[in-house]
């Protein structure tokens, strides 16, 4: 972000929360507003044009596949069946390698779990020295589930006076414009109207509200979001004894509706297995987190200093983890759990789903253009083989299964040429192997956090991997045509909220 820094600091340093603090605000605004909105388009890409996604590929990738698409016709016109031999040999070493860093994580996980490598969570601060946190709530047409949200943010058990809660709002939002002027219209609350330039993204939203942001930590919550009470002041008090290097907290997420559907069902499986199992692994390993979208509690002059959120990228979240990682920052796991609405049908899972999918593959592309020597290997483990897996899984999985699929319906005689000895044998054993594993893991995860009811759902699994391949083709298809587009993920609106967040704070890990 260009000047963001110096922005910053005059702000924090001539405002704090009390009278008249609304009015200097909106002074300042419309003094700098320009110079928020460029900052916010635009930061990222002019200080570090490599790390930013608004190209999809820079000029040496173009290149390279370039390359790699002659090689491959060649091939395929002089050798085919020796270069579909060779793709197959390096997809199943993919998967092998894969199953075998999820098996590495769970243990490390457990490892962790009974070993103590756990953050410092004394009450270390009390209230008069706890520090300023800001609250970024972007939202979109969601003034259905504003007043849950503003009731979410009251339980917070943090001093209201240090608090500093924005509202980003769009400026055709009307409706939601309205109900915030209305329940948000005193402190500590800003409402903030973001400039219509740029993409409409929710990194951009964030990026603008950033400027004048009063707290030494910031944090973001959705609409849906309903965070423990007490996850800020275990934040802060983690933050007061952590080395300055940690930049972010990344809270648990999970669902507080997951009995509704069986898609629901799964998504909260799915969120158990990646923010119980494998990122407190990834934490245990020191390798960099690709963050979860919301209750990532950040060191604000860290989150400055490298750029914010790149508004082109439309899993801002996991991007800003390998960008914090790569300048020397890390992140680490906070153990306290912020419960979501999961969607509850499978058109809206798709449209979350294909833009989380495109953000992975945007952020796999920004990253791959760093050279390797300048990253260390728990870097790539989490570039390559979780981020880039999720890629790379959605788009050959389907291709793998319908091999094997007529392979047992009596189609070897093509088939086998394309598997020859020991690759059939490895291939069958990553097929089989790799498949009960993720699905043992999908029973594993929700037994973690005692639901047991959920268990049974595992096995509907591979319906939900047939669907994350739907997809993933359809991210493909946006990651060619429209890039930067943010499909929004409609909610319930916060249906039963209450009742099943305090449900949920009784069973929390």
């Amino acid at each position: 972000m260009q000047n963001g820094g110096a922005i910053l600091s005059a702000l924090r340093e001539s405002l704090m929360p009390g009278p008249g603090a609304a009015d200097k605000l909106a002074r300042w605004r419309a003094r700098f507003g320009q110079q928020h909105a460029h900052a916010a388009v635009h930061g990222l890409e002019e200080r570090h044009p490599l790390l930013s996604a608004k190209r999809r590929f820079n000029r040496e990738q173009i290149w390279v596949l370039r390359v790699v698409a002659t090689i491959l016709l060649t091939g395929f016109v002089f050798a085919p069946i020796e270069t579909l031999i060779i793709l197959n040999g390096l997809f199943i070493l993919h998967c092998m390698t894969v199953f075998a860093l999820r098996g590495a994580l769970l243990y490390l996980s457990v490892k962790e779990r009974n070993s103590g490598h756990q953050l410092p969570q004394g009450n270390s601060l009390d209230d008069d020295t706890l520090p300023i946190v800001t609250i970024l709530c972007p939202m979109y047409k969601e003034e259905a589930g504003l007043p849950g949200l503003v009731d979410a943010l009251s339980r917070l058990d943090y001093p209201i006076t240090k608090l500093d809660i924005k509202i980003i709002l769009e400026a055709d939002d009307q409706g939601t414009i309205g109900l915030a002027r209305t329940l948000c219209q005193s402190a500590p609350y800003d409402i903030i109207i973001t400039p219509d330039i740029g993409p409409r993204t929710k990194p951009k939203a964030c990026n603008y509200a950033l400027m004048s942001a009063l707290g030494e930590l910031v944090v973001i919550y959705d609409a849906e979001d309903r965070p423990e009470p007490g996850q800020l002041r275990l934040a802060a008090n983690s933050f007061a004894q952590l080395p300055d290097s940690v930049a972010c907290l990344q809270a648990r997420l999970n669902y507080y509706n997951r009995e509704d559907s069986w898609i629901t069902r799964l998504f909260a499986i799915e969120y158990a297995l990646l923010f119980d199992l494998v990122l407190p692994g990834l934490d245990s390993l020191g390798a960099p987190l690709p963050l979860g979208g919301t209750s990532n509690i950040f060191r604000i002059h860290h989150l400055v200093a490298v750029g914010a959120w790149d508004p082109y990228n439309v899993t801002e979240d996991a991007d800003l983890g390998l960008r914090m990682a790569a300048a020397g920052l890390s992140s680490r796991m906070l153990k306290s759990t912020t419960y979501e609405e999961a969607t509850k049908s499978v058109r809206p899972w798709l449209r979350q789903r294909s833009r989380w999918i495109k953000g992975y593959l945007q952020t796999w592309v920004v990253h791959a253009r760093i050279k390797l020597s300048d990253r260390g290997w728990p870097f790539h483990l989490t570039l390559h083989f979780l981020v880039g897996s999720v890629v790379v899984a959605a788009f050959f999985n389907p291709i793998f299964w319908a091999l094997y699929a007529l392979w047992l319906a009596g189609a070897g005689a093509w088939i086998d040429p394309l598997f020859p000895s020991p690759l059939d044998g490895i291939a069958t054993f990553a097929l089989l192997a790799g498949n009960f594993f993720h699905i043992w893991l999908f029973m594993l995860a929700p037994m973690q956090r005692q639901w047991h009811d959920l268990v049974p759902y595992a096995l509907l699994a591979p319906i939900y991997w047939t669907l994350q391949s739907i997809a993933g083709y359809k991210a493909l298809w946006q990651f060619i045509v429209k890039p930067h587009y943010w499909e929004k993920t409609d909610h319930g609106c916060g249906e039963r909220a209450a009742t099943v967040f305090a449900r949920a704070q009784r069973e929390s890990v």
